[in-house]
């Protein structure tokens, strides 16, 4: 397990959470576009969804691309991610191609943190995971359900196996169908971040649950992700509105 710092210090010198922008382009020209304009950004880290990326199915093109957006986006760290399809991402490859292209970004030397689905083939995530560590990659485990929010013991047990796999940090993402879903999930976020020895990262998905990507000085959810045009998932906020109003808070 690798020690990671997620949250940062505002102008004032009091901690809030990270803020990360996606990468959802599928061209390799606009990647790198994309990747030159969140380095102007206030944004500390970017997120290159690969599963966007038209080379997805051939990881022999991964590396190219990761070497072209680590030089443009100067001492921004780099999140590597492939959303499947059952998590509502775009990649429709197997639990064998989805973990070669893990493996190939974790290796790469490129990235500075990986995420893994690690509910998708839990027999193999424990593996992934040390690998990304032999390679001085951390891991940010996730897991998002797209269709409803899970009973508060059932987040907090996912957050639990996170930790319990090795992973650096736990993600939850969740769709919220009324207000006690929102409430729900920041509740959760408050107890796991008391009770994890690892950073906690959650949201409430789509419009309903935007409060919770921004309640992190409140519940200690150590990221927040945020658009810079083209979000990668329901409910994000443009990056400068986001730098905006965790600075006001």
């Amino acid at each position: 397990m690798k020690d990671i710092c997620l949250r940062v210090k505002d102008s004032d010198g009091k901690e809030r959470p990270g803020i990360c922008v996606p990468i959802v382009a599928s061209e390799k020209e606009r990647i790198f576009a994309e990747a030159e304009r969140i380095s102007l950004l206030p944004a500390d880290m970017a997120e290159w969804r690969m599963d966007f990326f038209e080379g997805a199915d051939r990881p022999e093109q991964i590396v190219p691309v990761l070497e072209g957006i680590k030089k443009r986006l100067g001492d921004k760290k780099l999140l590597a991610t492939c959303r499947t399809r059952k998590e509502g991402g775009q990649y429709m490859g197997d639990s064998e191609a989805y973990f070669l292209l893990c493996r190939t970004a974790a290796a790469s030397g490129l990235v500075d943190l990986l995420d893994v689905e690690v509910f998708q083939a839990e027999e193999h995530g424990p593996e992934l995971i040390r690998f990304a560590h032999e390679h001085g990659c951390g891991v940010v485990a996730s897991s998002h359900d797209f269709e409803k929010t899970p009973p508060a013991e059932e987040m907090l047990r996912r957050l639990r196996r996170m930790e319990e796999l090795g992973a650096d940090a736990a993600k939850l993402a969740v769709m919220p169908s009324c207000v006690q879903d929102v409430l729900n999930l920041l509740q959760i976020t408050a107890d796991a971040v008391r009770e994890l020895k690892i950073p906690v990262i959650t949201m409430s998905m789509g419009e309903l649950g935007a409060v919770s990507r921004v309640s992190g000085k409140l519940t200690g959810s150590a990221l927040t992700f945020a658009s810079a045009g083209e979000a990668s998932a329901p409910g994000q906020i443009d990056v400068e509105k986001m730098a905006a109003i965790l600075e006001a808070l």
